[in-house]
């Protein structure tokens, strides 16, 4: 595939460099990229996740259309979308087509079930599709409890990637299908899809409550062991060589306090109130953007000075890539910008 279409994909995070780095040299912060969670229910019930039961108050389009407005005047380049399962919100569409019309880099993270009704509206609107497959078809629709949604997850792949979007999975590891990563990346490989793993959490919400209990040291430092040698054999292991050396150092993934979460990227609860991340949610009083505007609720919240650090991929990647970590920066581009081949 010709990258040159892709490559003007990124310009908007290119443009902003500077900006970035002006904010890293004097310690200023700056909502480079943010993560707009647009609800929290969801049509699956998957067995590791526990976001559907915090299903609450959400904006309303033009709020959150009011705070693109606003973290975008203030330098946001990278607006990602997720939920939940942000298609189930009516007016999702609407709401990403109003953060490419500010010239944002967008991604979206689906489960797949509704990408093929939306994929002519997606086409031209989104830059970045991240669907999540938990193994071959008989793993992920007994993780998923929805039988035919490992197919609608592969078409939704072949949809995307004929439409010029690139195209990346999640698999969520728990005790139920640690045997997957093989399975997966035989996928990517005949699909052409970026594969990223990473650990199950007992709390989506609450990561001081730490792993799912089947993952321990040992089977971190394994999983991340062949997740090298895999990407070393040029395998399309999403993950760049810095989180995987994090991952196998689990459970305690770095330390949340030097975190570029908060300070370089962050995210934006369904209610508006803005956390670091969504792992911390719970553990300060943060401010909401409603109520103080969401560039002010950027610039005070509170950030975590300490905490076991987290195995949440992009969370992860891009922390290491606004500590410019020269390796992870150079895998998001290649993300961006090839197709894996098989």
């Amino acid at each position: 595939m010709n990258i040159v279409p892709r490559a003007r994909k990124a310009l908007p995070m290119l443009k902003s460099a500077l900006a970035l780095g002006a904010a890293r040299a004097t310690g200023r912060r700056l909502p480079y990229s943010i993560t707009f969670i647009l609800t929290h229910r969801c049509n699956f019930q998957c067995d590791y996740c526990d976001i559907p039961a915090a299903a609450g108050s959400e904006m309303s389009e033009a709020e959150f259309c009011g705070a693109i407005d606003e973290l975008a005047a203030a330098g946001m380049a990278r607006a990602s979308f997720s939920g939940g399962e942000v298609l189930i919100r009516p007016d999702a569409l609407a709401i990403l087509r109003h953060a490419k019309s500010r010239g944002l880099f967008t991604s979206l993270n689906s489960n797949g079930w509704l990408v093929e009704r939306h994929i002519d509206a997606l086409a031209g609107t989104l830059d970045m599709l991240v669907v999540s497959i938990d193994g071959p078809e008989t793993s992920h629709d007994l993780v998923r409890k929805k039988r035919g949604s490992y197919g609608r997850v592969l078409r939704a792949v072949e949809l995307a990637r004929s439409r010029g979007i690139a195209v990346a999975t999640i698999t969520v590891l728990s005790k139920s299908n640690l045997h997957v990563v093989d399975d997966v990346l035989a996928l990517a490989e005949k699909h052409g899809f970026w594969a990223y793993f990473q650990p199950a959490y007992a709390d989506c919400f609450d990561h001081g409550r730490g792993l799912d209990p089947a993952l321990g040291p040992d089977v971190l430092a394994a999983l991340a062991r062949d997740l090298g040698h895999a990407r070393a054999e040029g395998r399309p292991v999403a993950a760049s060589p810095g989180f995987l050396e994090r991952l196998g150092k689990g459970p305690a993934f770095g330390d949340c306090g030097p975190c570029h979460a908060g300070r370089y990227f962050g995210t934006v609860m369904p209610d508006g109130t803005v956390v670091p991340c969504h792992l911390v949610s719970q553990e300060a009083k943060y401010p909401n953007g409603r109520e103080v505007g969401f560039v002010r609720a950027f610039l005070e919240m509170p950030h975590p000075t300490s905490g076991p650090g987290c195995a949440i991929s992009p969370y992860q990647e891009s922390d290491l890539i606004f500590g410019l970590d020269a390796r992870a920066i150079r895998a998001a581009f290649e993300r961006i910008l090839r197709t894996p081949r098989a």
